[in-house]
């Protein structure tokens, strides 16, 4: 009896231990605030951010409010994928909205999107040698109203990408870039909701 009662509890913590997260599978309702902060070219700049996303049928209406320096504007989009609406922000920031440069910068940048989604990405605990001079860490990580975990790669003792997801939303909730020239792009999430 107590070799079945530690095995149930072996296994529940086991379980419990499993980190899943659906890389930009948007839910039928989603809202996102996020805060965004860079310095770029020796220059600080912020801005701000709400994202709603409302499945309808096949495919999804986002709607994206934003600031960032002089603009402020808003744009409404229907994408059947995370694929078309990074291509869509990719496309526009340069073109036609300049204020959504900072989320193709991070958490829609085509760059990230294809790392999170072309397989999965291992969420478990611990410090990882990635190559010859970085180090993976992934630890616990808490944006918004969201508990989530965190991957940091490190390169010459210095952080140069920081990404925190959390199961229960599509999007990251916080990402962290350093260029090589130094340049700094960061982006957290304020607050989340599930709920129309």
């Amino acid at each position: 009896m107590k070799a079945i009662t530690l095995l149930t509890l072996l296994g529940l913590l086991a379980f419990s231990q499993t980190f899943l997260w659906k890389p930009f599978e948007f839910k039928p309702y989603e809202r996102y605030i996020y805060d965004y902060r860079e310095t770029f070219r020796g220059k600080k700049a912020s801005g701000g951010y709400e994202i709603t996303v409302r499945r309808e049928g096949d495919s999804f209406k986002v709607a994206i409010k934003g600031a960032y320096r002089n603009w402020s504007e808003s744009v409404r989009v229907k994408v059947r994928d995370v694929y078309e609406l990074s291509g869509f922000v990719l496309m526009r920031m340069y073109f036609d909205y300049p204020w959504l440069v900072p989320l193709g910068r991070t958490i829609l940048s085509r760059g990230i999107v294809k790392a999170l989604t072309s397989k999965p990405v291992d969420w478990s605990f611990g410090k990882r040698k990635v190559d010859e001079d970085t180090i993976r860490i992934v630890r616990e990580c808490k944006y918004g109203n969201l508990k989530g975990r965190m991957i940091e790669l490190i390169r010459k003792r210095e952080v140069f990408f920081r990404i925190c997801v959390s199961a229960s939303a599509s999007l990251p909730i916080y990402v962290y870039r350093k260029s090589e020239s130094g340049d700094v792009f960061e982006i957290r999430l304020v607050e989340y909701s599930d709920l129309k």
